[in-house]
């Protein structure tokens, strides 16, 4: 499968990027960066007149991820010979071999008859060195599968992280870009779901790995993991779960976990962290944007984080 990579840059750390586009340049045969506004522009411009194959999208301010992914899949899908786009955060770490194991197991899967919605790798928290677990949504609950040692056959998951996520062309044009108004946080899922309404899967390959950081920060309550964000990912984590639930096809059941959820999560993310009344102000404030339905950037809060 001929596949072109779409990366997003917010003022990046260019060792990290450099780490990215070394490890998937041999794999692609165009790289899109789509830069929102960095503040190391010109050190980014540097970077990609080393690599034949990359081209820059500069979007001059911040415009959301859902925004730079959808500008960069437009000008990969313009080239006719590109039948997959990869999708990347700037902050990444794929192995080298990585998309090829993803178009293969798309392709392998796509000749038995399965519609591909997207293949990702396996995630790697570069911190802890464990892997991420593969989200299953089954009933009210979200299932966290991890791969079997040994065992390499892909696995069906509800929801992938879009970075290093491979979509086939034909999924795209079927199901659609990336929702531009959530801004960040659950473009993702919401797009996961769409294309699952519309009879495509997604799996997870275990042969294809990928180091990837969520969060700034994570602490362990009762064996679970809560990812530390900055106020303002707090104000669009709570704003998107509100826009969520006005969605027609996401699941009634995965809306009722998503209400209960979200109080718990907040109510016990605030009790471990300081700062109390400054991340409660963001989370009322983005419920309440969320009801009103306010898309897009927060603005007035743009340079609070």
């Amino acid at each position: 499968m001929t596949s072109g990579a779409v990366i997003v840059t917010y003022s990046p750390q260019l060792n990290d990027l450099n780490i990215l586009i070394s490890n998937i340049t041999a794999s692609v045969k165009q790289i899109v960066l789509v830069d929102n506004g960095s503040n190391n522009l010109n050190e980014i411009k540097q970077l990609l007149s080393h690599f034949k194959n990359a081209v820059l999208i500069p979007l001059g301010s911040n415009k959301g991820i859902g925004f730079a992914q959808n500008r960069g899949i437009e000008h990969l899908l313009k080239d006719k010979e590109i039948e997959g786009v990869v999708l990347f955060d700037h902050d990444s770490h794929p192995e080298a071999d990585m998309i090829n194991i993803l178009s293969n197991e798309c392709e392998r899967m796509q000749k038995e008859g399965i519609k591909i919605g997207a293949v990702g790798p396996v995630y790697v928290d570069p911190r802890t060195k464990n892997n991420y677990p593969i989200s299953v949504f089954a009933g009210f609950r979200l299932i966290k599968k991890y791969p079997v040692q040994g065992n390499n056959d892909p696995i069906s998951a509800s929801f992938l992280i879009a970075s290093g996520s491979l979509i086939p062309r034909s999924t795209i044009e079927a199901v659609g870009y990336m929702n531009e108004g959530f801004f960040i946080d659950y473009i993702d899922i919401e797009w996961s779901f769409r294309a699952t309404s519309k009879g495509f899967h997604s799996y997870a390959c275990p042969a294809a790995k990928m180091y990837h950081q969520v969060g700034d920060d994570r602490f362990v309550v009762l064996g679970r993991e809560i990812s530390i964000h900055t106020p303002l990912r707090r104000y669009y984590l709570a704003r998107n779960s509100v826009l969520m639930l006005k969605i027609k096809y996401i699941s009634w059941k995965y809306k009722v976990r998503e209400i209960c959820y979200s109080f718990s999560r907040v109510f016990v993310f605030l009790f471990f962290i300081k700062k109390r009344s400054m991340y409660m102000k963001y989370i009322i404030r983005g419920w309440y944007d969320g009801i009103i339905g306010k898309v897009g950037s927060a603005g007035f809060i743009e340079k609070a984080d």
